[in-house]
């Protein structure tokens, strides 16, 4: 799987940059990862929001098909639904 971030999540970072939205953590990061440099911090806060909200949207995604396939109790599947529901995420590579 890509680790590029897709069109709609690119979309939204360039939405949010146009309406003046910047997240500061992430500012501050990108910040401190260019050494104070303000264009290259830019860029670097572009890629972290783009690699944030990527993860946020395959979260909401996961959450989404577990909570379909959890409910569909006919479903022969019902041992996914198990298998996914006890998997840590946060152990997935991105």
């Amino acid at each position: 799987m890509s680790n590029r971030p897709s069109d709609l999540v690119r979309m939204v970072v360039l939405r949010e940059l146009e309406d003046g939205i910047r997240h500061d953590a992430l500012w501050l990061q990108a910040l401190s990862e260019e050494k104070l440099d303000q264009a290259k911090a830019r860029d670097r806060y572009i890629a972290l929001r783009c690699q944030v909200l990527q993860s946020d949207v395959k979260g909401l995604l996961v959450k989404q098909i577990r909570g379909a396939i959890a409910d569909d109790t006919k479903s022969k599947n019902k041992g996914l639904a198990d298998f996914l529901s006890q998997r840590d995420l946060s152990k997935t590579k991105r």
